[in-house]
């Protein structure tokens, strides 16, 4: 994982392929495609490629999933059209595994599980959330070890009002889903622009 330059910018959470192309379009490095039973912006596999599909080659195409094991992990891969996975799940012998097929990986943590340096050296970038995903709970992001934080993205509470403080913490990138809604499960165009310009002005 390179250290921080320019600071990454992910937007999570899309379900729809105008929000998605929208988000492209402003310059979100990567989108994030919520593929969790249960989870409240999960969607089928099958709608999550026809977006992937219709993305240019720069945009990163992320699959946020939990599956169980390696192969089922690589089979959700392929049949939503992503090019990474953001995961709930396996531990840091099976994401070699999936870093071995040419998978590019981040693994979601916690600031308060002691669990990342067990992942960070096996993935290509942690994810910081702390509590439910999607739900716009922010948190002291400065409870981020500051030696992981060059190799992750901040995500949970994110706003374009609150992203000055998680981008003074120099990550390797951020993640916003909720904080940039208009209303649930759509994207406000005015607040993306807010959101990547805070983190690039």
């Amino acid at each position: 994982m390179q250290e921080w330059e320019e600071m990454k910018v992910k937007i999570c959470g899309l379900m729809c392929p105008e929000d998605a192309a929208m988000c492209e379009d402003l310059g979100a490095d990567a989108l994030g495609f919520v593929h969790v039973p249960g989870r409240s912006r999960s969607l089928p596999l099958e709608s999550i490629s026809e977006m992937c599909s219709s993305l240019g080659s720069v945009t990163s195409r992320v699959l946020v999933c939990k599956p169980p094991t390696v192969d089922s992990s690589l089979a959700m891969l392929a049949d939503s059209g992503a090019d990474t996975l953001q995961l709930y799940s396996l531990e840091p012998d099976e994401l070699l595994e999936l870093r071995d097929h040419g998978v590019k990986v981040l693994r979601v943590v916690k600031p308060s599980d002691g669990e990342a340096e067990r992942y960070a050296s096996v993935v290509d970038a942690l994810v910081f959330e702390n509590g439910m995903p999607g739900t716009g709970a922010a948190y002291d992001y400065s409870s981020i070890p500051a030696g992981l934080r060059g190799r992750s993205f901040i995500a949970g509470g994110l706003t374009p009002e609150n992203v000055h403080i998680a981008r003074a913490l120099k990550p390797y990138g951020v993640d916003v889903s909720s904080g940039v809604e208009v209303e649930f499960g759509r994207k406000d165009p005015e607040k993306v622009e807010r959101f990547i310009r805070g983190c690039r002005s």
